[in-house]
């Protein structure tokens, strides 16, 4: 007997066989179907991304880093910072509380963080799968990811010590210091190979402006220091029966008011050495330093003399950070000049 003609048949019935294999009486997938799935999801992470792709990931993470800064400040605006009692729980009864009122408030700024982890983590992957591949790229993605799980822990231990002051302060300063990392990260994502615009490559000096800049830089953060002491201070520490700052309210407002004066300062000198370097970009993000400067300080002086209405406190802090993500582009992005002298002895990227 010729078995030629039978093979086809036989073919055609491993085929089906297959088939059923795939799926169960009903037709659901079976394990062999989702093995297949997940391959083709595996292959999917693998694929290659590039610059400007990658640029997207970065962006994504810094905007929804910034946002969960203004969903923490509602918290606390609303008086809802022990909302949930419990952490990693919302209650000893409940995984996550009712979605209204100040339970509400506190649980969807818990929740808003898995979305964040979700860019940050996308921005790890797709910094790992960029091409060309960029170390310096992961390792600042990877901080990202550090500071998210810090900012994860430390909201534990904020809640579990009833809102301590000073362990709130630095729950909004591990915010901070995320948004500048993220923002490093968008912008070395430009470098070279990218979208973005130029940055300092080569050794040699800083030009004036670059100096106006990290001082500029070094006076915002004593700013953004000193404001969450005056939070603490007065009537927005997250509950009716938080703890406050044992210190004099006015005496806090004063030195905050004191700082910002040398931020103003600092502001000032950049725009002037700004306007005389004639470069184009640099001159247009100093004016938005300048305008976010001047907003910030006639919001500040405007929200004291009202008495601190959430709505003010909130755009108070959503100025400042944005006035975090434009110093540190400018300190980023402004053109060092290759083998001039230095303004200072430090004022070198060598």
């Amino acid at each position: 007997m010729n078995p030629g003609p039978i093979q086809p048949s036989l073919r055609a019935g491993e085929d089906s066989a297959s088939e059923r294999a795939a799926t169960d009486g009903t037709g659901a997938q079976n394990p062999g179907g989702s093995a297949s799935a997940l391959r083709k999801m595996t292959g999917f992470v693998r694929q290659p991304v590039s610059p400007r792709a990658y640029r997207r990931f970065t962006f994504a993470a810094l905007l929804l880093l910034g946002i969960i800064v203004l969903t923490g400040a509602a918290v606390r605006l609303t008086g809802s910072g022990l909302g949930c009692a419990d952490w990693p729980r919302c209650s000893d009864t409940e995984v996550i509380g009712t979605l209204s009122g100040h339970q509400g408030v506190e649980q969807a700024n818990r929740l808003f963080t898995g979305a964040v982890s979700v860019a940050v983590a996308a921005a790890v992957l797709g910094a790992v799968r960029r091409r060309p591949y960029r170390r310096s790229l992961t390792v600042w993605a990877w901080s990202l990811v550090a500071g998210v799980v810090a900012q994860i822990v430390w909201g534990g231990v904020t809640v579990l010590t009833d809102l301590n002051p000073a362990v709130v302060i630095g729950h909004f300063l591990i915010s901070m210091v995320l948004v500048w990392s993220a923002t490093v990260l968008h912008v070395r994502a430009g470098d070279a190979d990218g979208a973005g615009g130029p940055s300092p490559v080569k050794p040699g000096a800083l030009p004036r402006v670059s100096v106006a800049a990290r001082s500029a830089g070094a006076a915002l953060a004593l700013v953004v220091l000193t404001g969450p002491v005056v939070t603490g201070t007065g009537p927005h520490a997250g509950d009716a029966t938080a703890p406050r700052f044992g210190f004099n309210l006015t005496s806090v407002v004063r030195l905050h008011s004191l700082t910002a004066w040398l931020l103003v300062g600092a502001v000032v000198w950049l725009a002037i050495e700004a306007g005389r370097s004639g470069d184009g970009p640099t001159i247009f993000r100093a004016q938005i330093i300048v305008l976010l400067t001047l907003a910030q300080g006639a919001i500040g002086y405007t929200q004291y003399a009202l008495g601190v209405p959430p709505v003010l406190v909130a755009a108070h802090i959503v100025g400042v950070t944005l006035l975090v993500v434009a110093v540190t582009r400018l300190v980023l992005l402004t053109p060092v000049t290759p083998g001039a002298r230095p303004l200072l002895p430090w004022a070198s990227t060598e």
